[in-house]
């Protein structure tokens, strides 16, 4: 496996190093109980950026360590993706922005009450005839609704 993870590192543009070294602790931290190998390279894999990485492996982590089944995290996550017309990359790109959000006004939010609303932005009749980019709806739909949860 480790051979797969130092594949997914170069086939990385740039940053390496930061990329080793967040996968790297991205297995350390959390348990392959929780992540399998193939899940932690999928999102490594659709990953723009080690930022992007970094975020959706720390809000994985923290459901992980508040859960006894840490897993339904990533089952979750999965299958919120699967359900959506978005691909994983989005998904990705728009928890990054969400977990910025987040922060900026001095908000948490449990792990599956985050995903259900991107599903929700996901299937808004805003997005029925024109697709639009996740995050872009994601960042429409918080300023015109706000976020209660």
């Amino acid at each position: 496996m480790k051979k797969v993870l130092e594949a997914v590192i170069n086939s990385k543009d740039s940053e390496k190093d930061l990329w080793s070294k967040s996968i790297e602790s991205a297995r350390n931290i959390i348990h392959t109980r929780d992540m399998s190998d193939d899940e932690l390279i999928k999102i490594a894999m659709n990953s723009n950026n080690a930022i992007s990485f970094n975020v959706v492996i720390k809000l994985i982590y923290k459901f992980t360590r508040s859960n006894p089944n840490g897993h339904k995290g990533v089952e979750c996550f999965f299958n919120s993706v699967d359900e959506s017309p978005y691909s994983l990359s989005q998904w990705i790109e728009a928890v990054e922005y969400f977990s910025n959000w987040l922060d900026t006004n001095q908000r948490t939010t449990p792990w599956p009450t985050l995903l259900g609303y991107l599903s929700c932005c996901s299937e808004s009749p805003e997005n029925k005839n024109i697709k639009h980019n996740l995050k872009s709806l994601l960042k429409d739909m918080l300023e015109v609704y706000g976020y209660e949860g």
